[in-house]
Order: structure tokens, then sequence, then C-alpha cells
């Protein structure tokens, strides 16, 4: 069956700066709310930009649906002059979206997700945490230092464990989100190994040790890459990744790979 996408001119409903060069846009867009899954993105055009500077619309990970208002979320921070132009734009002007696009994570019934987000690597984990809120889960948070934690809160709100890791020790464990991990999956006995499944986005040295610790422990693991995207569709070939019997590409074949598949050495 043909997966829904629409490219469409949506509301927005706000455009908040977290922290600096960190912004949240809330945008009206029933109709890709309905059709997203965790894990995919949208390709995201500002209409403040001319036609042809910046060419390219932006790939922005879905951050969180609500199917019932019809409203998104795209967490972004501002690296050049696309995401520079969504950043000016206020409630109710429009933006461009193509989406949802790609391919999101897969979820099997009964297992305990263990969500692992690096900065901005939780980008496209909250949605995946909505869809659990009241059932069994951890999610890892990690950041430099507390001033860059980004979205602790909406996290608590889904009711799943939150584990906090800074690399100075300003605000939860002092260290790597894969410090924390390595803890947590060295107290599990091999039964309960069985039922866990690593769901992790972040920089690509965080997701290689992560898809290391899980290889040691020998759990799944799921992970979200990240790369540079031109056309969101496959058309390009611009974004392809090493796995093992040859190259896939983000935009069709991801952005939500097993880990395993990929090559990280």
């Amino acid at each position: 069956m043909k997966e829904k996408r629409f490219h469409i001119r949506a509301r927005i409903s706000s455009n908040t700066e977290l922290r600096p060069d960190i912004f949240l846009m809330k945008v009206v867009a029933p109709e890709v709310a309905s059709a997203s899954v965790p894990g995919q993105f949208c390709m995201v055009r500002s209409s403040l930009v001319d036609t042809y500077d910046p060419l390219l619309a932006r790939p922005l990970s879905i951050h969180r649906v609500d199917v019932d208002t019809g409203e998104l979320e795209f967490l972004y921070r501002v690296v050049g002059k696309g995401t520079r132009a969504l950043s000016r734009q206020v409630p109710g002007e429009e933006i461009t979206i193509l989406g949802p696009l790609g391919t999101g994570f897969h979820l099997k019934p009964g297992v305990i997700p263990i969500l692992v987000g690096g900065g901005l690597g939780v980008a496209p984990l909250l949605f995946l945490a909505q869809g659990l809120k009241g059932q069994r889960g951890v999610v890892i948070i990690g950041a430099i230092t507390k001033s860059q934690l980004l979205r602790l809160e909406p996290f608590r709100e889904t009711g799943l464990e939150i584990l906090v890791a800074t690399e100075d020790g300003s605000f939860g464990n002092k260290g790597l989100v894969t410090e924390v991990l390595d803890r947590l999956l060295s107290r599990l006995d091999d039964d309960a190994k069985r039922d866990i499944e690593v769901f992790s986005c972040g920089p690509y040295p965080m997701l290689r040790a992560v898809y290391h610790l899980c290889q040691e422990y020998d759990v799944g693991c799921q992970v979200s890459m990240e790369t540079h995207m031109a056309c969101g569709s496959g058309l390009c070939l611009g974004c392809a990744i090493e796995a093992k019997g040859g190259y896939l590409h983000v935009c069709k074949d991801g952005p939500c790979f097993r880990a395993e598949e990929l090559i990280w050495d």
C-alpha cells in the first residue's frame, strides 16, 4: 500500500525559542499529523525565503503530534539560511511541508523500550515516548550541561522513567548517556534483556557507542540517523550511508534503521 504523504501549506500556531538557536515550532497540519508515525520527518520550507535562496527545504524530525487538534511540532536548531528564516516566522504565518517521509521506528508488542537521546537527538524520541504513555519504559537524555538539556518536562509527562546525564555533572548523572545505558543494561539478567529494545538518536559517536553496548549485552537496537538531505524522497541519492551489503539512503530507507544493518567501524 502506498504511504500517504502531503505537500501542503501549514499555519504556524507557535514558534518559541527554547534556548539560543533552538526553536520549537507548532503547526496546524491535520493530514500530516494523522498519517505520521514516530521516527518520520518532513521537508519544511519557510514562506519568508526567496524561491531559489536557499534552494532546498530542510528535513525536520516530527517531534510530537496531536491528532485531536491536527497539530504537529518540530524541534530544530538554527544552522543556516533555511532554519534562520523558519526561526523568524510568527504565529499565523505559513510554512510549506512535504511529509510524512521516511521509515519510522518499529515497536513490537511486549518490548520494553529504552530511549536514548543526546542533545537535539531527543527530537524524534518524544513522539515515540508519547505513544508509550502509561507503559513500561525508560528515557535517557543527555547534554553537555544542564542549560542544554531539552524537553525534560514533556518526557516526564509520558510517565516513563527519566534518567539524565550531563557531561559536567550539573544535573543528573555525571558523564555520558552511554555510561547510564551501560549501568542500566548491566543490571539486567538474560531473561530481562530479551524483552529490551533500545531506540536512539543523537551524534554519530554516541550512536556508535550505543550500538556497541547493545551488541555487548545482546539487546535490540534501532537508531535514527541524521545526514545532509536534499530532496527527502530518494531521488538525489545524496544521503547515502554505508550498510552491510551496500548503501542505504537515510531519506527513503530510514531515517530509522536496525543498528546491526549499518557499518559503524
